[in-house]
């Protein structure tokens, strides 16, 4: 990730995908409509409860859907987006901002989904399926090498953000995100990601569409509670340094593969 350039706000916004700029969870409705073995339910009930982590999980789906590629195709389409997503990228576009997305899912919606709203050009940080493969493989590019509970390691991507020099804000909705809000600066959630902030302690907004973000972080940089430069960023890294770890190898040793006890 490089740099903010010069005269451009230090800032990055990572999104999650499924139930954020997706209304629902493509991966669950992949799941419900084309599962050959209903024992996904079970599985995905284990992996909220902490017992299983989404990359075993999602592996194991990948290889239980029919195996189908233009009928997943299709049910992808059928799926409605947040509409507002397209000006929010642009409102922070113009500010010299970054707009990441960030997904712990199947992983082969998520371009095409974005293609379809207009964004298509938008870095994605998600799973990769291997159609090619029977049954179907799930690799995983931004797996964290050493911790093997996430498919994709959200909590990276907002450190890679925030080495760059950039304030990062997260806006996400569901369990896996919880991995992304710890470090994050700035934390938009709603649904069980608002629950988890809660139950944590964690500082949140509350958001229902990306127009309610984009006004809050205008907002925000009105009043200073985002920087506008790099010189106020360092300021307030100085003020609030980096949060103890609180998942990864640094707190659950290497080789972890499911975030339970």
């Amino acid at each position: 990730m490089p740099p903010p350039a010069d005269g451009a706000v230090p800032l990055s916004v990572l999104v999650d995908f499924d139930g954020t700029i997706s209304r629902g969870d493509v991966t669950d409705a992949l799941l419900a409509a084309h599962a050959t073995d209903p024992g996904w339910r079970a599985r995905d009930d284990a992996y909220v409860a902490g017992r299983v982590g989404s990359r075993s999980l999602l592996a194991w789906d990948a290889t239980i859907l029919e195996q189908d590629r233009a009928k997943l195709d299709a049910t992808v389409r059928a799926q409605h987006p947040d509409l507002t997503f397209p000006a929010f990228v642009a409102a922070v576009r113009d500010l010299g901002a970054s707009v990441e997305v960030v997904s712990d899912g199947l992983g082969f919606y998520v371009e095409p989904y974005l293609d379809r709203l207009g964004v298509g050009d938008l870095p994605v940080a998600t799973s990769r399926l291997d159609f090619s493969a029977r049954p179907f493989r799930l690799d995983f590019p931004y797996g964290h090498p050493a911790c093997f509970v996430c498919g994709t390691c959200k909590r990276e991507r907002v450190l890679v953000h925030r080495a760059a020099g950039r304030f990062v804000a997260f806006v996400g909705d569901g369990e896996s995100d919880r991995w992304a809000a710890w470090p994050a600066d700035l934390v938009f959630a709603k649904d069980r990601l608002a629950d988890v902030c809660r139950a944590e302690g964690w500082a949140f907004r509350e958001w229902a569409d990306f127009a309610d973000v984009g006004r809050a972080l205008r907002e925000a940089l009105e009043i200073g509670g985002v920087p506008r430069t790099s010189d106020e960023l360092a300021e307030l890294r100085a003020r609030h340094p980096a949060p103890a770890f609180i998942c990864g190898p640094e707190a659950w040793g290497e080789g972890r593969t499911s975030p339970g006890p």
